[in-house]
């Protein structure tokens, strides 16, 4: 099975090259929007339509996993990157390899504001309150557009995700680099100072999001969009309260006041369960240990540096 991921250089498309590529079974095509991120990897302006089409037509996928995107930045920014990019990238496989699967990485943002205390489901009305989340509404409706045309497509709503390590540009991560950064000048007490912590999140180790990947492809779970969340919400501070205990309690967490934004944002994995065969765990307590030895690893790197 040949399978090409865009996005290659980045934090889940990094994730995703590293799991497919240990797997004997796959021929990997890591391809990224900068330098090739792995040998033999491939440069891929998803803004130029013919040169994507070139691609397919002399790769030939049979899965392409759509990881390139832009999280932040100007609205027309995020509409070119996600909408647009995500149209050209479906129609060019409609032309050049119309029987490949498209997994196509989405957002809880796009769901928006929740009307009721029920955890999204798939079904629900979605009403983006973010430019964020519109653009990656607008990509997943490009992408089933596609669809019509007998790329089979499959969209993971993708909520919050965290890893071990300050990667991608979640507020967990945010929090790791600054405490990195606290516990690097020197002896405790420590201090990091937050934005707004009290937002529900439905919290997502990056391996479980990795894993529904991986089931989509192996499972030929096309047609549909699906939850990528445990069900369970928690404020961001509970998570971070973790790993402070983890710390060993020497840090003091210093929260403002100010908008989170959307109160609450906690998905049903139901569908997940029921197409992938297995729900993301809730259980982060090896997640937030882990990002303790990892805080304590930055600020000995940063100190020695």
């Amino acid at each position: 099975m040949r399978v090409l991921v865009t996005g290659a250089g980045g934090f889940l498309g990094g994730e995703v090259v590293r799991r497919f590529a240990a797997r004997t079974d796959v021929e990997l095509i890591a391809a990224s929007r900068g330098p090739p991120p792995t040998e033999g990897g491939l440069a891929l302006d998803l803004g130029d339509a013919a040169a994507v089409v070139r691609m397919l037509m002399d790769t030939q996928p049979d899965v392409v996993v759509h990881a390139s995107g832009r999280a932040e930045g100007p609205r027309e920014d995020l509409h070119r990157d996600n909408v647009l990019a995500t149209k050209t990238l479906a129609e060019a496989m409609r032309a050049a390899t119309p029987g490949a699967g498209l997994v196509l990485l989405g957002s809880a943002a796009q769901y928006g504001q929740p009307q009721s205390e029920r955890p999204w489901r798939e079904s629900d009305a979605m009403a983006p309150q973010t430019p964020y989340g519109q653009s990656k509404l607008g990509a997943e409706v490009a992408a089933f557009a596609a669809g019509a045309g007998g790329v089979r497509v499959a969209a993971l709503r993708v909520f919050n995700v965290v890893a071990p390590r300050a990667v991608g540009g979640q507020v967990f991560a945010t929090f790791l680099s600054r405490a990195a950064e606290a516990v690097a000048m020197g002896r405790p007490p420590w201090r990091v100072r937050m934005g707004p912590l009290g937002a529900v999140r439905d919290f997502v180790a990056v391996s479980d999001v990795v894993r529904a990947i991986e089931a989509v492809v192996d499972r030929g779970a096309w047609g549909e969009a699906i939850n990528v969340c445990t069900g369970v919400g928690r404020p961001a501070r509970d998570l971070i309260a973790a790993t402070v205990t983890d710390l060993g309690g020497a840090l003091t967490l210093e929260e403002t006041d100010g908008d989170a934004g959307v109160a609450s944002s906690v998905g049903d994995p139901g569908l997940c369960e029921a197409r992938l065969g297995f729900r993301p765990s809730a259980d982060l307590t090896t997640l937030t240990r882990d990002a303790a030895a990892w805080i304590r690893e930055a600020a000995r790197a940063r100190s020695d540096a």
